[in-house]
C-alpha cells in the first residue's frame, strides 16, 4: 500500500515525461493540497524544488530558518496534480510549519482574479 502524501510533506517522484519549460525527470515536490484532497481521491497538488539561480517572484527559497534537509526554490508557477499511486512516490521529509504557511500565503497570488479593466 501506498503512503498517502500529506500537506508539506517533501517527495520523490518522476513526472517525465514533460515538455517546454516544465521541470521533469526525479527530483523533489512539496505537497500543497490540503489533506481532504488525497483522502477523497489518489491525487495531490504539488510544486517542484529546484536548484535553479533564476530569481523570479513565484520561486521561493526554503529558507535555512526552516530548518530543513531539503533545499532549493519552491517554483510556485509549475503547480501539477499528480496521482500519487501511479508516480514512484518517496517521502523524504516534512516541511516545517512556517515553510507551509509562507508557501500557502504566495501560492494565492496564482490564483488571484485579474482586473480586466487595468489589462494592457
Amino acid at each position: 500500500m501506498v503512503r498517502v502524501p500529506k500537506q508539506g510533506d517533501i517527495i520523490l517522484l518522476n513526472t517525465a515525461p514533460r515538455s517546454g519549460h516544465e521541470q521533469t525527470g526525479r527530483r523533489p515536490y512539496i505537497v500543497l493540497s490540503h489533506d481532504v484532497v488525497a483522502n477523497f481521491s489518489n491525487v495531490v497538488i504539488v510544486a517542484p524544488i529546484s536548484t535553479t539561480t533564476r530569481d523570479y517572484p513565484l520561486y521561493v527559497p526554503i529558507d535555512s530558518s526552516y530548518n530543513m534537509k531539503t533545499c532549493g526554490k519552491v517554483l510556485l508557477d509549475q503547480l501539477t496534480a499528480i496521482d500519487y499511486e501511479a508516480r514512484d512516490c518517496q517521502f523524504l521529509e516534512m516541511a516545517s510549519d512556517s515553510c507551509i504557511e509562507d508557501l500557502l500565503r504566495k501560492v494565492k497570488t496564482v490564483f488571484q482574479k485579474v482586473d480586466r479593466d487595468q489589462r494592457a
